[in-house]
């Protein structure tokens, strides 16, 4: 009688391997050698500082840059000129149907203008950076989560992915310094390291003109390397797990795009 095949034992999991790079080392390394700080961040421990201090460094730059783009003269003028204008059409509309005297409509004209302020603008626009820079790293951590389970058949914890954005945002980061310097030297709100900077005259009802703004090219470089690190998580190549994500980004950005475009057509 045959005796059964011995059972073996499954090789044991590797244990997480201890980083060579500080985290000031990770996030420099990120616009020059990606792969490399991906390959560690795949096979060392889980890191909250990988995305959290990203997370945090995005929101300062972010509010410091609406401060600095507000503080200029003629761009606190631009928006001052845009917002009378606006807010003077439906006042307007609401006294030619009845609805209010013009003294009315006056007065609360000047009280709205009073509370819209540049400091109001300031304090709402520095609160919006630091929602939007928690919001984009969780959805884009997401969306490489699902492009690898669904599209590129592989398993990794969804924190890897949060930490494999986190580390490319000092790219956007980068980028937001960028824009600012843009906007300073344009006095010009809507300037962008995009193709808008070769329109002319910038339209903001203009859906081509925004389509062009919303396509910064730090975001592509950002994108593309949110794509290294997928294929390193996935174990595949950098062509497969980027295309997605860049589609992604294009569908996003046009979204984004269409709505601002129609927002300041009906506002206006």
């Amino acid at each position: 009688m045959e005796q059964p095949p011995p059972i073996t034992e499954p090789p044991p999991a590797a244990a997480p391997q201890e980083p060579t790079m500080s985290l000031i080392a990770r996030l420099m390394n990120v616009f020059a050698v990606p792969g490399d700080v991906f390959d560690e961040v795949k096979l060392a421990a889980s890191k909250v500082s990988n995305w959290l201090v990203p997370v945090l460094i995005s929101s300062v730059v972010g509010a410091i840059s609406i401060v600095i783009v507000f503080s200029q003269p003629d761009i606190k003028q631009q928006m001052r000129e845009k917002q009378s204008a606006a807010m003077a059409k439906k006042f307007d509309e609401l006294v030619q149907a009845n609805k209010m005297t013009r003294e009315q409509a006056d007065r609360q004209l000047d009280q709205l203008e009073k509370f819209m302020g540049p400091a109001m603008m300031m304090i709402s626009g520095s609160m919006t950076m630091v929602f939007w820079s928690f919001a984009r790293i969780f959805f884009w951590a997401l969306a490489l989560w699902l492009v690898g389970r669904w599209l590129l058949k592989a398993r990794f914890d969804y924190m890897k992915t949060a930490e494999i954005v986190g580390l490319a945002t000092m790219i956007g980061v980068l980028g937001m310094i960028v824009k600012t310097l843009l906007q300073v030297n344009f006095s010009n709100p809507s300037a962008s390291p995009s193709p808008a900077l070769m329109v002319g005259e910038f339209d903001e009802k203009n859906l081509l003109h925004m389509m062009l703004g919303m396509l910064n090219l730090f975001d592509l470089w950002e994108v593309g390397v949110m794509g290294v690190g997928l294929a390193r998580l996935a174990a595949t190549s950098w062509m497969r797990a980027t295309v997605p994500v860049v589609v992604i980004w294009l569908l996003v950005s046009a979204a984004l795009g269409t709505v601002s475009a129609l927002a300041v057509r009906l506002g206006s």
